[in-house]
């Protein structure tokens, strides 16, 4: 799996006779499955950044929500907390045991405090 992330176990199935992660439009190609991202991140990026972003503080549960409504049509586990160790390209991301910590640590000490300010009405502009 060239290229693309390499996780281990359940969530890191791959598509059948492919290199790429299980999905559910059956593609089978590194690229088409970036262009597929891709497309369903334009159709989102609007609806969830602009047009619906909160004006309260978000939490981890919102991006958890982005993630789902961003991959769901094309992964069966978008939006769900990541229960196995991913490395992309040698690169190592956080061990899928601390997870769960740092996203707690994360919105604790960066969602609340930046994005707090645009809940008050500071940082969003239309």
């Amino acid at each position: 799996m060239s290229g693309r992330y390499r996780p281990e176990g359940k969530q890191g199935a791959m598509q059948p006779e492919s290199e790429v992660l299980a999905n559910r439009l059956g593609l089978t190609e590194s690229d088409e499955i970036a262009e597929a991202e891709l497309i369903l991140l334009a159709q989102i990026y609007d609806a969830v950044l602009v047009d619906e972003l909160p004006t309260r503080l978000l939490k981890v549960q919102d991006l958890f929500d982005w993630h789902r409504r961003w991959l769901g049509n094309l992964y069966d586990w978008a939006g769900e907390h990541r229960g196995v160790n991913v490395s992309k390209c040698g690169f190592m991301f956080a061990n899928a045991a601390l997870v769960p910590r740092l996203l707690n640590q994360f919105e604790r000490e960066c969602l609340a405090r930046v994005l707090g300010q645009s809940a008050q009405g500071i940082g969003r502009q239309r």
